[in-house]
């Protein structure tokens, strides 16, 4: 397990060469402090428009190595707005942070694989427009679609074991990277990295 290369932080900072990695989520924010991140996966608050009402109060900023994290199933939210804004921003990419697997409930009705459906054609659109990926997966067959589906635009993918879930959520989580074996592309896992801090975020 290498050293810690990636952060999830409900703060943007400025990036200087050599940075961590950081993935931007300012919905965490709203939610209570001290909560479990499974939180962040349940109906009580609009992430994306937490992200948007964000974007908006940044302005022209310098970040290069930040990635939004971003409901990519949400079949309300104005893309091109976030597609605008992150520009101005100059955040580098999105990540589908909490991913559709783990907010979805499948019915008899609906194939389990349609929030992924959906979440890789919304990436798909915003590498069409120069963003790079991130992708956060539970599984290793979402994995492999991933990095069939977004090619040379995925930069990595964050492993969101089960377990992770039950960390409590902080302004900064890091992240690391894992060992690996036959892929090209970084992995990261929170669990790795948080398991054993369990300090909550400041209020």
């Amino acid at each position: 397990m290498g050293k810690v290369i990636c952060k999830l932080a409900t703060h943007l900072t400025a990036a200087p060469n050599g940075a961590p990695l950081e993935i931007y989520a300012p919905s965490l924010r709203s939610l209570p402090a001290g909560s479990m991140l499974v939180m962040a996966t349940l109906p009580v608050i609009d992430w994306n428009d937490c992200l948007l009402r964000d974007l908006r109060s940044l302005g022209k900023q310098t970040f290069i190595h930040a990635y939004a994290a971003m409901v990519m199933i949400d079949s309300f939210a104005c893309w091109e707005d976030f597609a605008d804004l992150l520009k101005e921003a100059r955040i580098c990419g999105v990540v589908n942070f909490p991913p559709a697997s783990i907010i979805e409930q499948p019915s008899a009705t609906m194939r389990v694989n349609t929030g992924l459906e959906l979440e890789l054609r919304r990436m798909e659109w915003f590498a069409s427009l120069g963003f790079n990926n991130l992708f956060a997966a539970v599984s290793d067959s979402e994995v492999t679609v991933a990095e069939r589906r977004l090619g040379s635009h995925l930069k990595g993918i964050v492993h969101l074991p089960e377990g992770a879930l039950e960390l409590r959520i902080r302004d900064e989580m890091e992240l690391v990277r894992l060992d690996q074996q036959g892929s090209s592309t970084p992995k990261f896992s929170l669990l790795h990295a948080t398991a054993s801090k369990q300090p909550i975020r400041k209020t």
